[in-house]
């Protein structure tokens, strides 16, 4: 799985399931591997390997193959895989309307930019404390580039929020769900800040969950990619 298969999710998909099929003369062995590789992938440190929870989820739990999970086993981990799937890389992300510091409220599909930064913190957030502020610094850096940044804040106290925003000079669009009528927090699998998401022109994931520090280099392949895929149409 790591040393003869290429570490993208579709390859590595495909052994998982090369590899399970086989299995399926012993009932045990076809648990073991179906239990295992579902974990393993599902808590990968390789950014895209979530794909691989999915697809084996939907194969092996959603179909009842996983003759050993009870139905609140098969619902837990068909529903963790129901959250996922919409956030995979190459998906579309979910949209987002939320109110910025003035009222008016944001369209996160309307951001005109070649590239958005969407990005989820809390001003209480000891990690968020440090990463923001990177990601103001790399933002600076990269606008001329077509970057936008689309804030989320998780916090509802709107002082909080705002002071924030002013002692950190965040001069990229800012919203909050002050008022807790947006379910963007299980929309976007929420659950610790700070989180971001890379988006190109079209609001389609091609990164995630990094760290600041590797957002130049992604960004740099993204355009170099999107170059070479530009010169290949006829």
């Amino acid at each position: 799985m790591e040393k003869l298969t290429y570490q993208i999710p579709d390859s590595v998909l495909v052994s998982a399931r090369l590899i399970i099929e086989k299995s399926k003369a012993s009932k045990e062995m076809f648990k073991y591997l179906v239990v295992t590789l579902t974990s393993n992938y599902e808590i990968s440190k390789i950014m895209g390997m979530d794909a691989v929870f999915v697809g084996l989820v939907e194969d092996y739990y959603k179909t009842g193959q996983a003759y050993w999970a009870d139905s609140l086993l098969t619902f837990k981990i068909t529903d963790r895989a129901r959250v996922m799937k919409p956030l995979l890389l190459g998906k579309r992300t979910p949209n987002l309307i939320l109110a910025d510091t003035s009222g008016v409220m944001q369209n996160l599909w309307n951001v005109n930019a070649k590239y958005t930064v969407l990005c989820f913190w809390d001003p209480d957030c000891s990690h968020c404390k440090k990463v923001v502020p990177k990601l103001k610094e790399w933002y600076s850096a990269n606008k001329s580039k077509g970057v936008e940044v689309f804030g989320v804040c998780t916090e509802t106290e709107e002082q909080k929020w705002k002071k924030f925003i002013r002692d950190n000079n965040l001069d990229w669009i800012n919203v909050a769900d002050i008022q807790l009528h947006n379910h963007f927090r299980s929309v976007y699998d929420i659950s610790s800040t700070p989180v971001i998401y890379m988006l190109d022109k079209n609001k389609v994931i091609f990164a995630k969950k990094m760290g600041v520090e590797q957002m130049s280099e992604i960004l740099d392949n993204q355009i170099r990619k999107e170059k070479k895929e530009s010169q290949a149409r006829p």
